[in-house]
């Protein structure tokens, strides 16, 4: 019994701890996208030039591939909306294991999931490997050319993006609306700052 209560004691000392850095990111968050020029921006040193604004339906689109289940394999790596855990950008042990009927979305090494269904869950993961996901996931590619994918993937853990996806539409089972979302105004430096600002962030 006392064993099992010191486990308990150190199981609550360690959630505090992470709430404690979850908050410290997300201040760390909320001071490096803020542009220059506007309340509690800090910029990280040897950085200068103005950010631009761009629509993110202009710099990021959702993929549209799909996959067949029939066409799912063993080898498959698959990606359910149970797989990813809230607000930690982790998936659980089992992800990766094939199973269902349901059409599968392709995603693509660099590509942001993020899950479209009960947005306020917070579900988001950086793919590090190829595969399918379920269609309640958007596949989110970024333009290379103007935005990171290191970058979207911090912008999309942001309180802003985060009330732009509660926008819902369904009652029972409220889904996020990419007309909604897409009309999202992004303020981007230079694509070296974008790096160093994600670099920080992770």
């Amino acid at each position: 019994a006392a064993a099992l209560s010191d486990a308990d004691a150190w199981i609550e000392s360690l959630e505090k701890l992470i709430e404690k850095r979850r908050a410290v990111k997300q201040g760390a968050m909320q001071a490096l996208l803020t542009p220059p020029g506007q309340p509690g921006h800090q910029r990280l040193p040897g950085f200068t030039g103005a950010w631009e604004v761009r629509r993110l339906g202009d710099v990021v689109s959702p993929r549209t591939d799909r996959l067949d289940p029939a066409s799912v394999t063993d080898a498959t790596f698959c990606v359910e909306l149970e797989h990813m855990i809230s607000g930690t950008g982790m998936l659980t042990n089992d992800a990766g294991i094939t199973g269902g009927s349901s059409l599968k979305s392709i995603f693509h090494p660099g590509d942001i999931l993020y899950g479209k269904l009960r947005a306020y869950l917070r579900k988001f993961w950086f793919a590090d490997r190829p595969g399918v996901c379920s269609t309640e996931i958007w596949v989110l590619a970024a333009d290379a050319l103007i935005l990171r994918p290191e970058y979207l993937y911090q912008v999309v853990q942001s309180g802003f993006f985060l009330d732009a996806t509660n926008t819902t539409y369904g009652t029972h089972m409220p889904r996020s609306d990419w007309n909604v979302v897409c009309e999202l105004k992004l303020s981007l430096p230079s694509l070296p700052e974008q790096a160093a600002i994600a670099a920080v962030l992770s």
